[in-house]
């Protein structure tokens, strides 16, 4: 079913917010606009500038309005985020997951915590597990939370904004929460004897519609009184809406951006995950347990190109790889598989152009996503979505190095968005998924780098290295 109105997605990234306006029909971009999305460094911590992104959006729909009826809204965004609210308004602003917590309050959230093997979300630092964010507020803030009445999920949100109306969805609780149950698909032992269970509004399937939009806000955006809310989805989740039912199962997604995210669909193995490793147990939009490997991809892969953005060629790779320059993880704050590893370079001296750093930055990312593939015991066609997939030779690398599975990069670049829209259930679809095969690079070294990357790594990473 389709329906002539346009659908809008708002996508709330960690680095960028969009607003992204899709055809029903011929599934063209009508509209697109984005904005950084910035965080507060103040009191009383570390804080989203949700009031900076509602006068964005506020704006955008203003202005995709003036261009195009729309008769649906979608909100995605990214994860370990939630909202406290007392009635109808914020309790406390809105945490960032980047805020840092106190030894005493970590120590005591995490042996309240549920085993690793129960909820399958790893102990995670700063507030990555937002069940710490919800933790921290109590200890700190106890007058302001013992007056909280909702706990609201960050997509769900900004569509109680739209809306009015309070909800609550799997794939948000699903993203290392520290609150769900990912195989018994319900709350977690510490969401329900902390009570906090009680205060997550109803749960609602993701593409629900709540209700019309806010009648005061459709009069100042010039939207259609009759403009439906839907429920909303966790960023990476929306990536998975348009292959779930159209690619045969097993298959693997990468989905890359500010975090680069390995998923396992359907496949007949349970991996023993290791909480350790930055592995977990994400939850699809059917409720399903996804495993999941996390590193922080776009970070690592912009610090190491020093900020260059030209994608190298095969001639730069092969040259990077003879040289035997390697990066040893890690080049970010947070998460990832060797979050506990200061990073470092050996043979730096071989980095002598932009073009070298470039392709250090993308052999170590293909490195670093196939050694979380092969964590989550991935089965069938892997398909690269995001920035990554634009970067040939990083494709070609993986392919190199998983040569048992095939590999594609998806061209659409708007993958979060266009999958968010889908839920809507008004978006035609095109019967293929827009991706091209790559194949593997004939004599680049890769597999012989590899195994010396490894051996580097179990040099200061005995313990836990598979």
């Amino acid at each position: 079913m389709t329906d002539k109105r346009a659908i809008a997605v708002i996508d709330i990234g960690k680095t960028n917010a969009k607003l992204v306006v899709w055809d029903t029909k011929t599934r063209a971009i009508l509209f697109e606009t984005s904005c950084p999305n910035r965080s507060i460094d103040g009191l009383p911590y570390r804080h989203l500038d949700v009031e900076g992104l509602w006068d964005f959006y506020k704006s955008a729909l203003k202005d995709a309005a003036r261009e195009t009826v729309i008769g649906r809204i979608v909100v995605t965004t990214h994860g370990a985020t939630v909202a406290v609210l007392a009635g109808d308004e914020l309790a406390l602003p809105v945490v960032d997951y980047e805020n840092t917590y106190a030894p005493e309050i970590n120590h005591a959230y995490d042996s309240a915590r549920d085993d690793f093997a129960d909820s399958q979300s790893p102990c995670l630092p700063a507030g990555l597990n937002f069940g710490r964010q919800i933790f921290a507020l109590e200890q700190t803030f106890p007058e302001e939370m013992a007056r909280a009445t909702d706990f609201l999920p960050y997509p769900q949100y900004w569509a109680w904004r739209l809306s009015g109306i309070k909800a609550c969805e799997v794939t948000s609780l699903g993203c290392h929460s520290d609150l769900w149950n990912p195989h018994q698909a319900d709350w977690s032992q510490l969401a329900k004897t902390r009570g906090w269970a009680g205060k997550f509004a109803p749960m609602r399937g993701a593409s629900d519609v709540l209700g019309n939009i806010l009648p005061e806000i459709a009069a100042e955006t010039g939207l259609p009184p009759d403009c439906e809310i839907h429920c909303g989805i966790h960023d990476s989740n929306a990536s998975l809406v348009p292959l779930i039912t159209r690619v045969k199962q097993p298959f693997s997604l990468v989905s890359s951006g500010t975090w680069t995210i390995c998923f396992s669909v359907g496949g007949d193995a349970r991996p023993q995950l290791d909480e350790y490793r930055d592995t977990l147990c994400n939850v699809d939009l059917n409720g399903n347990a996804v495993p999941s490997a996390r590193f922080m991809g776009g970070r690592e892969y912009a610090f190491l190109a020093e900020g260059h953005t030209d994608n190298p060629d095969i001639s730069d790779i092969k040259r990077l790889i003879a040289s035997e320059c390697l990066a040893i993880p890690s080049f970010a704050e947070a998460g990832g598989p060797f979050g506990h590893h200061s990073g470092h370079l050996i043979n730096k001296a071989a980095l002598r152009t932009e073009r070298d750093k470039v392709a250090l930055a993308t052999i170590y990312c293909a490195l670093m996503i196939d050694y979380g593939l092969e964590m989550i015991s991935s089965e069938g066609p892997v398909i690269f979505e995001g920035p990554f997939a634009t970067n040939t030779a990083m494709c070609q690398l993986l392919a190199s190095l998983r040569k048992d599975q095939q590999i594609f990069a998806s061209s659409d670049s708007s993958g979060t968005s266009y999958g968010a829209a889908i839920l809507t259930g008004r978006m035609h679809q095109h019967h293929s998924h827009a991706s091209t095969r790559i194949d593997p690079i004939a004599d680049t070294g890769i597999l012989a780098y590899k195994n010396l990357w490894l051996h580097k790594l179990s040099m200061i990473d005995k313990d836990h290295l598979h």
